[in-house]
């Protein structure tokens, strides 16, 4: 989307953000003089020591009925399609992919991890883009971050993995959700063992999301943390747009905003303005904090409405899977009680979409090693229990492809918001996986697009 005079790509000062709309420079103050940089170990979970050998796998204790599994190390040079991989952090995701694979096989998984070796030719690049590093791992394993040895050997070819886990040599095969088993609840909730084609979104995502980034207006932040800020998108030509908030997904452990930015231009051409909203990830906060995280968000989109030339009395919000949970759970906030001056219906409308409403069936499965959800929080953080300030419509969607339990988690959320006065309807997406729904944004001819251009501009 090329700039117009209308709207400008902002860029920080000392005083602020600098724009210029109808020609005229303006500046809009930040509570911070800088964005918050990812420049320090302690801004990213990405964890690790450095050592002059490579650490003995094998030598680990193995508590009584749990098994030790391991991999050699594993170098990825190409990827896949004969193409010789030159970026370093792109051979350390597919390195590590093949790694996490090799455990699979052997029934290992992500949260039994125990250790990683990483021997790289040259270790400045992972302290220059300790990010993108973290991200890569995020998306291969999510947020069960292992202990992490990082070795320099300038021989190596490349980025070389080994991984470790602790497993138990028999699984419960009893009933742990309902009538579901362990590996049952698993694959429930996993939507990649549901979407065999699953990579080729993440790709896209790597690529498509951050080329578009960079068209947009600003990046506003919230909060003092590296994860909260959002970017925002503003319409060519239109006056005043209502606006749209979106919120990934990644189970509230991965991905960034600038994976779904692309997924903006459709909204953006039918004459919304957008914020991609990000929030800081798994497990180095909870989710009370991404929750607060994102009402900050809404918060502070609400207050800057006049600089930037928006419609603060238009806002609406979507989010996908977790980022379903966080739409769901906003259009169900005491917005009075989160900010005294803010109104009660300062959302006119949520569109979640494969979202996650009730929390206990997740903390049985695998991923609770990271989510560490405990009774308060299943009751307290579950959109379920929670009401809604005032009576708006509600669109839900879920990808007919997607499991029996995402379509239920939908189901219970509809039940319950037309129990506290809503109007809620669906967007058929029929033919969509948990991946391809989402991606379905970029589509305007999509129903769920066209849900939110309609719900945005006041038509539901």
């Amino acid at each position: 989307m090329p700039d117009s005079g209308k709207h400008e790509r902002r860029h920080y000062t000392d005083l602020g953000i600098v724009g210029k709309k109808n020609g005229i420079e303006t500046v809009c103050p930040l509570k911070r003089e800088k964005a918050p940089q990812y420049r320090a170990l302690e801004d990213v979970k990405l964890h690790y020591s450095e050592a002059e050998k490579l650490p003995d796998l094998l030598a680990q204790s193995v508590p009584e009925g749990m098994r030790l599994v391991t991999t050699d190390l594993i170098s990825c040079e190409n990827d896949g399609s004969g193409n010789t991989v030159s970026d370093p952090v792109t051979a350390f995701r597919l390195a590590l992919t093949d790694a996490a694979t090799a455990l699979f096989k052997e029934g290992a998984a992500p949260q039994f991890l125990t250790e990683m070796a990483l021997v790289l030719p040259d270790t400045a690049p992972l302290a220059d883009r300790l990010l993108d590093y973290d991200l890569a791992f995020r998306e291969t394993l999510g947020g069960n971050f292992p202990q992490i040895i990082v070795v320099a050997d300038e021989t190596a070819p490349g980025p070389l993995v080994a991984l470790s886990a602790v497993v138990p040599t028999a699984e419960n095969q009893g009933a742990v959700y309902a009538d579901f088993s362990q590996v049952e609840i698993n694959f429930q909730y996993s939507p990649r063992a549901q979407a065999p084609d699953h990579d080729k979104f993440f790709e896209l995502w790597r690529t498509s999301g951050p080329a578009y980034q960079e068209n947009r207006t600003a990046e506003i932040w919230f909060g003092e943390t590296p994860g909260q800020s959002f970017d925002l998108f503003m319409p060519d030509g239109v006056d005043t747009p209502p606006l749209h908030l979106f919120i990934h997904g990644g189970y509230w452990q991965a991905l960034d905003k600038r994976n779904h930015a692309h997924m903006a231009d459709a909204l953006l051409k039918a004459g919304l303005a957008v914020a991609m909203v990000n929030y800081d990830l798994m497990p180095d906060v909870d989710l009370t904090e991404i929750l607060r995280q994102c009402r900050a968000a809404v918060a502070k989109a609400y207050n800057v409405a006049d600089q930037f030339g928006y419609d603060k009395s238009k806002m609406t919000v979507s989010g996908h899977s977790a980022g379903g949970h966080l739409s769901g759970a906003l259009a169900c906030t005491d917005w009075k009680a989160f900010q005294p001056d803010l109104p009660d219906d300062i959302l006119k409308g949520a569109v979640p979409i494969s979202g996650l409403f009730d929390l206990e069936p997740l903390s049985k499965t695998g991923m609770q090693r990271v989510f560490q959800f405990g009774t308060g929080d299943i009751a307290d953080l579950s959109p379920i229990n929670m009401v809604p300030p005032v009576r708006m419509p509600i669109v839900l969607s879920v990808g007919g492809l997607e499991s029996s339990e995402f379509h239920r988690q939908t189901a219970l959320f509809a039940d319950h918001m037309r129990h506290h006065g809503c109007s809620v309807s669906e967007a058929p997406m029929d033919a969509y996986n948990h991946f391809s729904i989402v991606e379905a944004l970029t589509d305007p001819s999509a129903p769920l697009t066209q849900a939110i251009i309609a719900m945005a501009k006041g038509n539901r």
